[in-house]
């Protein structure tokens, strides 16, 4: 049968259901990567580097089995139509997505498959389906500590080995005609700055397995204590791996809850809040697919009135480019620029300060991070936003505002995140706005939003 593999955000070898069954049910197998040209919103250039170099990656490993990986920026269900008439394509396969933008093109695709063709979801992007977990009531959980207790609950060891396979290394087709390049993509942009990049990215599945790895070995047991510091390296780094699909979110969840049960007891609370971290990924995807609009609006309506927000572009310009005078929200800024990527609790810190303290839109901040991350999620971005900015059911309450003094004070207490990411000399001396009357002053608008209601 001549079939075709359809990769979008599962790009590895092992551990993809989805690839095996695809070569099980095979005479001859073609694989593609397709940009989308119907659909407005694409990742920023960062994310696109990264994923430029996973593909290369991804080619060089599926070439080792046989497979030949095209690359296509077209209008994903004319392409298909033009595809299954020329090469008499029998079957497609390919990997679930629950965000709402590949949903939309997906039911295009269906919509003008032709009937002597069949599009098969094998695997998924997620450990769970949205639709496994549901309240007594049969409704979908809107805040995550009962979405965790029900997951934790229902994900067992049947549901983490269904996702799971091992490919052997060795040639299984000689099939498919090379007829693109990766560079056919346009990923890169024209001016090379993202060349820094190298050196604080890997990508690849290889690159990023080695890097689960050392961090299991080196720093998980020190997870819990540690991932709040933002000069520690104790974070994992591999939001982009996972996100790109370079490693099974499933393979890796039953791994850590392998090293839970083997663990000393002084390393189980750390291996536990990872495992909840990843968990708080699943409730992202959960969330966003039963509220498919939460990526540009606000969970609650009445949180998107002007009256809350200042809508200022000369702060928000400030904000970017490290200029608010406040050094731990210009490092991170600095960091986001230099990296493409920002410690997760810098984000909390710089996303607070924007939304509350200058008073601008989360969605304008979630906008440059989804323009600005390598590691950028629909899912976990608005998710991050809106938790922050107090605009959802999950969130932490509006009033809760983080003071970017204190914050520095407990987690960069000697000054080294800062001094790594902002020389002295570009710390402003003057901060753009008074931290307490502007804290102040988002708790009165807060107050005139709720009573208005």
């Amino acid at each position: 049968m001549n079939n075709l593999i359809w990769f979008r955000n599962d790009l590895r070898i092992q551990n993809n259901i989805t690839l095996k069954k695809a070569i099980d049910c095979s005479s001859n197998l073609e694989a593609v990567y397709i940009i989308p040209k119907d659909t407005d919103w694409y990742i920023g250039e960062p994310a696109q580097w990264y994923l430029h170099k996973s593909l290369i990656s991804l080619e060089k490993d599926l070439l080792e089995i046989g497979i030949t990986l095209n690359f296509y920026r077209e209008d994903t269900a004319e392409f298909f139509k033009k595809k299954i008439d020329q090469d008499k394509i029998q079957r497609i396969f390919c990997t679930e997505s629950n965000n709402p933008i590949q949903l939309k093109i997906d039911q295009e695709v269906n919509k003008r498959l032709p009937k002597n063709c069949q599009l098969s979801y094998i695997g998924r992007d997620t450990i769970i389906s949205p639709e496994q977990i549901k309240t007594n009531d049969g409704g979908y959980y809107k805040v995550y500590t009962p979405f965790w207790n029900k997951f934790e609950q229902f994900v067992g060891q049947e549901i983490l080995e269904s996702q799971q396979c091992n490919i052997p290394l060795k040639k299984y087709f000689n099939s498919g005609e090379k007829n693109t390049n990766v560079l056919d993509l346009k990923l890169l942009p024209e001016k090379d700055w993202y060349k820094k990049f190298d050196k604080y990215w890997q990508p690849g599945e290889r690159n990023s397995l080695d890097n689960v790895d050392k961090f299991i070995q080196t720093n998980l047991f020190k997870y819990k204590d540690h991932r709040d510091f933002m000069s520690d390296d104790a974070t994992a780094k591999i939001s982009a791996a996972i996100n790109f699909g370079e490693i099974s979110t499933a393979a890796l969840y039953q791994r850590l809850t392998q090293e839970l049960y083997s663990a000393h007891e002084s390393c189980e609370l750390s291996i536990h809040t990872f495992i909840k971290q990843m968990a708080w990924r699943e409730f992202a995807k959960y969330t966003l697919f039963h509220n498919s609009d939460t990526y540009f609006k606000s969970a609650y309506s009445y949180c998107d009135s002007d009256v809350l927000w200042n809508g200022d572009d000369i702060l928000f310009e400030l904000w970017k480019t490290s200029k608010t005078g406040i050094p731990i929200i210009d490092s991170a800024m600095q960091q986001l620029r230099e990296e493409g990527w920002m410690h997760n609790r810098s984000r909390m810190i710089v996303a607070s300060f924007l939304t509350k303290n200058l008073g601008i839109h989360w969605l304008k901040g979630a906008t440059w991070f989804w323009d600005s991350l390598v590691d950028a999620d629909l899912a976990l971005n608005s998710m991050g936003w809106q938790w922050v900015a107090g605009t959802a059911p999950y969130s932490a309450q509006f009033s809760r505002i983080f003071n970017p003094t204190i914050q520095t004070q407990k987690y960069d207490k000697k000054g080294d995140y800062i001094n790594k990411y902002l020389p002295k000399q570009n710390i402003l001396t003057t901060p753009i706005v008074s931290i307490s009357d502007s804290a102040h002053a988002a708790k009165l608008r807060y107050k005139k939003i709720i009573s208005m209601k």
